[in-house]
């Protein structure tokens, strides 16, 4: 559907779950034929993303409806999670496994077979575990919670369902954003792992509100976009990295294996964090703030 900025609340907010929806049961049906690694990933993302979307829309709903759909679809994110780790840490594998010397490598490959082993135990549970949720229950109760919004005599603390969506779409996108400029001050200091990690998640679901939302900002989104999505994926580096620096103390390998692809990691740490600080730099998140709220 086509949405203006003076589109009514209500009307909005059911086209735009509704095209989130389909993109999410769009992603279900291609996942569940090939379980192929970015499949699954563009699965886990879709069912995030959605979940955003409810989030965001929430006042416009009854509480207990979208409660309830907002947690059958975080079921479907978890069961994905398994999977989705062990591919990242498969990926993580077979490339630090070319840099390492020739015996270091091969330790690293076994551990790689381990780790393909599991894959594909993981890749069974999760085909039986998509089996069990039948995915046209689960539209049947999302077409039936988002077709019916608040519309006459919303409840207090309820959205104005006649109010324009662009009122509603900048007061709700500047609550993502605040988070995020809070922790910026703490996670620029290469110290605070945890801090990054926060920001991380905070910046990941400010973008999931700016996807949902991108319908309404026409020219000008795939610039800030791209701009949000730059520091999701720098930080999300970091986090792996320091993942991949916990996992590798409990695999099994030789104190002289381990310490080499520690020395690995600690290298690419401090190189992701120096492109980190140029963004800060480039790009502060503040003025990327600033564009999206002209862009609404």
């Amino acid at each position: 559907m086509t949405l203006v900025k003076k589109t009514a609340l209500w009307i909005a907010a059911r086209g735009l779950l509704a095209e989130r929806g389909a993109d999410f049961f769009r992603c279900w049906e291609r996942t569940a034929a090939s379980f192929d690694a970015e499949d699954i990933h563009d699965l886990r993302v879709a069912s995030r993303r959605l979940r955003e979307g409810l989030a965001l829309f929430s006042p416009c709903y009854p509480r207990k409806k979208i409660s309830r759909l907002r947690g059958s679809i975080r079921k479907i994110t978890d069961i994905l999670g398994d999977l989705r780790n062990i591919d990242e840490g498969l990926a993580f594998f077979r490339a630090e496994a070319g840099e390492l010397g020739n015996g270091q490598g091969e330790e690293l490959a076994r551990c790689i077979q381990l780790y393909e082993k599991n894959r594909e135990e993981a890749r069974k549970d999760l085909k039986r575990d998509l089996r069990r949720m039948n995915p046209r229950t689960l539209r049947k109760m999302f077409v039936r919670t988002v077709h019916a919004p608040y519309l006459f005599d919303p409840p207090p603390g309820a959205a104005d369902p006649f109010a324009a969506i662009e009122d509603f779409a900048r007061e709700k996108i500047d609550l993502r954003l605040e988070p995020v400029l809070a922790l910026i001050p703490v996670a620029r200091r290469p110290e605070e792992a945890a801090a990054q990690h926060r920001l991380r998640i905070a910046i990941k679901r400010y973008r999931y509100r700016l996807e949902v939302l991108s319908p309404l900002m026409g020219e000008g989104y795939r610039d800030v976009h791209a701009q949000v999505k730059a520091y999701q994926e720098i930080l999300g580096r970091l986090h792996d990295l320091d993942v991949f620096r916990e996992l590798i103390r409990g695999i099994g390998l030789t104190a002289g294996t381990e310490q080499a692809l520690a020395g690995l990691i600690a290298e690419k740490r401090e190189g992701a964090f120096g492109q980190f600080q140029d963004m800060l730099g480039k790009t502060p998140f503040d003025s990327i703030g600033v564009r999206v709220r002209s862009l609404l």
